[in-house]
């Protein structure tokens, strides 16, 4: 089923990653609410070796040292020809997302 070569193949890299995605999307939801009795920190039990706080804090401090350090080249494309979202300047939906691209 997670075969690269096969013909028939599902669109997922690996159902671990899926798993940490999801729950990570869970948490964020669930702390961005407007309702006061769902935005208290939710007890989400996901095992003893990877917890979803830890995992969301590591990816928030790591887009905030990328905003510090700056946009780099990494590619043969030269300076400022690619677009770049600041972590400051994002809201809502788009700080979510950028948190679970940095968890993947």
């Amino acid at each position: 089923m997670y075969c690269r070569k096969a013909k028939l193949k599902l669109p997922l890299k690996s159902i671990l990653e899926e798993y940490k995605c999801v729950e990570v999307r869970l948490v964020t939801l669930l702390e961005e609410s407007d309702d006061p009795v769902v935005k208290m920190q939710p007890s989400i039990k996901t095992g003893r070796k990877w917890k979803v706080a830890d995992a969301i804090d590591e990816a928030k401090e790591c887009l905030k040292m990328r905003e510090v350090i700056g946009q780099t080249q990494t590619n043969r494309k030269g300076l400022g020809s690619s677009s770049v979202k600041w972590w400051s300047k994002t809201e809502g939906k788009e700080t979510r997302y950028m948190v679970i691209d940095e968890v993947r």
